[in-house]
């Protein structure tokens, strides 16, 4: 099954087996990037984080829950809907691949006649993790 997620100017096609949970949260003012206190989870917005310009201003928000090792990352998006189980996602051509800043995005699907992008959002939560820890060690 694959998830259609929307942030404020996107929508994005995600597998629905990469993501453990859906939750249903509320924004904290002032909070884009935040770990809460037992530090185990971490949440981002999805949205800034492929694209600075789309920050969203919703209130209630949906959580792409993903579980890594040793922290769980919360994927912030202002919608998810499903998609049927039988959609053909197209990989990425090569050459596209090969100029993508991160590998982030595995391949494409058109949904009523517009291209979406499928993400890999284990990498993202991979990178997020990745980031967190070298800032931290920065610091």
């Amino acid at each position: 099954m694959l998830l259609i997620v929307r942030t404020t100017r996107h929508r994005y096609i995600v597998p629905r087996e990469d993501v453990a949970t859906l939750r249903a949260v509320n924004r904290r003012p002032g909070n884009d990037h935040e770990t809460d206190e037992n530090q185990s989870s971490i949440t981002v917005e999805l949205g800034a984080l492929l694209d600075p310009e789309d920050v969203s201003t919703m209130q209630r928000r949906h959580a792409l829950i993903i579980p890594l090792r040793r922290r769980t990352i919360a994927l912030l998006v202002d919608a998810v809907d499903n998609l049927v189980d039988h959609a053909a996602v197209q990989p990425l051509p090569p050459l596209l691949r090969e100029r993508l800043r991160e590998p982030w995005a595995t391949g494409a699907l058109i949904v009523d006649e517009h291209p979406i992008v499928q993400l890999d959002v284990r990498a993202i939560a991979r990178s997020v993790l990745l980031r967190r820890t070298h800032d931290a060690e920065q610091k």
